[in-house]
Order: structure tokens, then C-alpha cells, then sequence
């Protein structure tokens, strides 16, 4: 799947973008991808992949520190670009202030190696998909919040240089928050 033919103009744009990108990461890996977010905070845009546990409460924990995360940096928008195996595609979700938007391209797994020809046009998902998700639609922050030393320690160990999961400030490529 190419880029955009545009640099992104407004956030449609960019979760279209981002679509894109994970869609190429799969041409590239010729494997599943990890979850791929990017988030936008006062400083700059961070990209962060995070393995997701299969089981449903080590997913809430991975949310829990992120929503930790996005607070600490005023985070008002990202993006999660990800795969799904029904429909068998690469989607795109993306939240910022009162836009949501969802799409995503289908993927012919046939034959290997994949390529940009795998993956069928972009289709929007109404935004009532997103409803559905409470771990997605409550990541951002609601409003100002103290953080705590244990807060920070948190952090730093999931997203940190060193950390679990390291963010990576997209401008720079510098590792960790």
C-alpha cells in the first residue's frame, strides 16, 4: 500500500497515514505486526509499538499505564494501527478531541511474500464502532491530573529508554519519554 499522495492536511489525513504505514510494517516484516500508536502531546508526535497480551486483564494493565502515560505527556490525539483477523485487515482508529475516525484495508494473504498489492482500498468505518471500545475511546486525558513518583516510576518502566515498551519521539528518534 503507497503513502498518501498529500502530506496529511487535517486528522483523517493522518490516521489514513498511519493506516499506511502499518500496512507497509506488514510488507516489510512479512509477519503480524504489534499494535503501532502514535500520539501527539505539546512537544511533539511519539510512535510507540506495544505487544498486547491475549488475555483481557493484561490488556487492561498495558491501557492502564498507557492512559498513565498520555496524561503525564497532555496528550490530545493518537492514533492505534493495528491487525485484524475478522475482517483479515490493517485498521486505523483515531481519537483527538471530539474526532474519532476508523478504517481500515483488507488484506489477500495469498500468495507470499506480501506486497502493496495484498491490501485492498481504504474503507471509513462509521463511528459508532468506536463506541464499543471503552479502552480505546478513554485513553486520553479528561483534564489535568498530579503526578506521583510511583507514577513516574510507572511510566518510565513501560515507556522509558530502557523500558518495556520504549516510546519514540518521532521528530528526533530519540527512545523514551
Amino acid at each position: 500500500m503507497d503513502r498518501l499522495p498529500h502530506e496529511p492536511k487535517n486528522f483523517r489525513d493522518i490516521v489514513e497515514a498511519d493506516l499506511r504505514r502499518a500496512a507497509r510494517l506488514v510488507v516489510k516484516v512479512q509477519d503480524e505486526i504489534d499494535p503501532q500508536f502514535r500520539f501527539a502531546t505539546p512537544e511533539g508526535d511519539f510512535h510507540l509499538p506495544v505487544t498486547m497480551p491475549a488475555d483481557l486483564c493484561g490488556r487492561k494493565v498495558i491501557f492502564r499505564n498507557l492512559a498513565l502515560l498520555f496524561a503525564w505527556k497532555q496528550t490530545f490525539g493518537y492514533t492505534l494501527a493495528s491487525e485484524l483477523h475478522w475482517p483479515d485487515s490493517v485498521l486505523c482508529v483515531g481519537f483527538m478531541g471530539k474526532e474519532r475516525y476508523a478504517c481500515l484495508a483488507r488484506i489477500t494473504r495469498h500468495p507470499k511474500p506480501w506486497t502493496a498489492t495484498n491490501f485492498g482500498p481504504v474503507e471509513w468505518l462509521p463511528n459508532h464502532h468506536l463506541d464499543d471500545d471503552p479502552l480505546l475511546s478513554e485513553l486520553l486525558p479528561q483534564g489535568a491530573r498530579e503526578m506521583s513518583a510511583k507514577d513516574l516510576a510507572v511510566i518510565d518502566k513501560w515507556f522509558g529508554a530502557y523500558g518495556k515498551f520504549p516510546a519514540m519521539k518521532i521528530a528526533t528518534g530519540e527512545l523514551g519519554i
